[in-house]
């Protein structure tokens, strides 16, 4: 069932100019946090959490407290503290990845080494659930807690998994759930991963801001891969699969000419089209607020960043 009253998407920021002011008071809550730490640590720190991008996470907390009954100040904390182990767990992926660039910047390790971001992330991590104890909550800080394990269960499963083609396509959506939609907790979520593996196959790392293509350099399975061992075309199949076993890095840019390479893509795609309608089919239970139609456009917003990827 499509929901009509959802408008198409206004402008891609709008949904973020709803909770602008909020938003700027958890961009200062994040940054003020370097001032925590001891002065061996609050210097390394202060990069590291200045290093926010598009703040999604942040702004899922406040437009659904929003479309509920109401942005409170705690809702600025939780998205903060969301925001905090998000960058955490992206300083550990740059280590695992070998990434050198993100948001156009320097990673944490490539500014100071793989250890020293290993710890550094650590920190944060464990940072943000010092912070949590202060909502005086013990089911609070359960469930930051969880989610916490949950994206680092994630990274432990992916990383355990490489060049692994005994993997299922339920136990890829079942790692992404842990790694990227549990900070989501919404179909955009998973929808979110999706697109994210798609870009590392066909985007420009001028374009997107950061290091691309590092699935194929460490041998993660995902979706659009899945379509590709399955595509039809023996020849790609047999390459694939020899990449894959003899943990060669895969050149797609070899098969972007083959007809299977854009049908795998746009089968992965719509995979993250139907979550975004399924995100859309839950958001129209609430009440109709600009709250709503915010949470809907950022839906919208993500089906023009995965229809980008398709090759035309």
């Amino acid at each position: 069932m499509s929901i009509p009253f959802f408008s198409k998407l206004r402008s891609q920021k709008h949904y973020l100019q709803l909770v602008k002011p909020e938003l700027k008071q958890v961009s200062e809550f994040v940054e003020a946090q370097s001032s925590c730490f001891d002065p061996e640590v609050a210097d390394y720190m202060e990069t590291v959490c200045q290093s926010k991008g598009k703040m999604l996470r942040p702004a899922l907390v406040l437009l659904v407290a929003g479309a509920t009954g109401g942005i409170k100040p705690a809702h600025i904390r939780l998205g903060a503290l969301l925001e905090m182990v998000h960058l955490a767990s992206l300083v550990h992926d740059d280590v695992i990845d070998e990434a050198d660039k993100r948001r156009d910047e320097a990673t944490a390790n490539a500014l100071w080494g793989n250890s020293l971001a290993v710890l550094l992330g650590d920190v944060l991590f464990s940072h943000a659930m010092v912070l949590g104890t202060e909502f005086g909550s013990t089911e609070f800080c359960r469930r930051l807690a969880n989610t916490v394990r949950n994206v680092c269960q994630g990274e432990v499963a992916q990383s355990s998994r490489l060049y692994d083609l005994s993997m299922t396509r339920e136990e890829y959506f079942e790692i992404i759930r842990k790694k990227t939609a549990s900070l989501f907790s919404a179909a955009t979520g998973g929808a979110y991963q999706i697109y994210d593996d798609c870009l590392d196959m066909v985007g420009d790392e001028d374009d997107a801001g950061k290091t691309l293509h590092t699935d194929a350099t460490k041998g993660k399975l995902t979706l659009p891969i899945f379509n590709l061992l399955e595509c039809g075309d023996r020849n790609v199949e047999a390459t694939l699969r020899d990449a894959i076993e003899n943990r060669e890095v895969v050149d797609y840019s070899a098969f972007q000419d083959n007809p299977v390479f854009a049908e795998a893509l746009d089968k992965a795609i719509q995979v993250a089209l139907e979550k975004n309608e399924a995100a859309r089919e839950i958001l129209w239970l609430l009440p109709q607020t600009e709250y709503r139609e915010a949470l809907a456009e950022m839906t919208f917003y993500m089906d023009e960043l995965l229809n980008d990827c398709r090759i035309s």
